[in-house]
């Protein structure tokens, strides 16, 4: 008779059980990994003059990755309406030390507090206009400066991009790589931005 008793007392026991567990399980839901994509999201803003002298342009850049070292940025210009008139991503390590980490070496910490200082960095963008390029002279292969020793390169060919160096447009200049600049233009003739002249060391 007690053998008879214990066995549904104890089966009802091991099915509180099992619910119990079930119920934490649903509760704390699927486990994530420490160090997931949100790990390093960061971002920063401003606003610059640009693409329309009345209404002003909105650049940001954004972080995200495992780690800040790991961090992929993207850097995303919109005009007043919100619509994006360039993007750019690159790695946190192309953009701050050049290339790519050598094998077998790991890049060193990245706090969240130093990656946002750089984000707040890549977003303060240079602006100037178009007649500050550097001379294309005729029979030269491309723009030059004797004052400055860089190397620069432009897609353009000389007869366009003399005539937009005399227009004197606005241009934006960011940074494309730890020592890599681009310069943006707004394009009369396609009327949207695009890369007149690269230059670094």
């Amino acid at each position: 008779m007690f053998a008879r008793r214990r066995g549904p007392e104890m089966r009802a026991l091991l099915l509180v059980a099992i619910l119990s567990l079930a119920a934490c399980v649903q509760r704390e839901g699927p486990s994530r990994p420490e160090g997931g994509d949100s790990a390093c999201a960061r971002n920063a803003t401003h606003s610059v003059t640009w693409s329309n002298q009345t209404d002003a342009d909105t650049i940001s850049a954004h972080s995200e990755g495992p780690s800040c070292a790991q961090a992929v940025i993207t850097f995303v210009i919109r005009n007043a309406s919100g619509d994006p008139l360039w993007t750019f991503a690159s790695t946190y390590y192309d953009l701050h030390t050049g290339g790519v980490p050598p094998p077998g070496i790991t890049p060193p910490v990245v706090t969240v507090e130093e990656m946002q200082k750089f984000l707040d960095g890549t977003v303060n963008v240079t602006q100037m206009r178009s007649g500050q390029m550097p001379d294309w002279a005729e029979g030269a292969a491309g723009p030059a400066d004797a004052t400055r020793p860089l190397h620069y390169n432009t897609a353009y060919p000389r007869e366009t991009y003399e005539a937009l160096r005399a227009s004197d447009r606005p241009l934006l200049c960011y940074a494309a790589a730890a020592d890599a600049t681009q310069c943006l233009i707004i394009d009369p003739a396609s009327n949207s931005p695009a890369v007149i002249i690269a230059f670094g060391p």
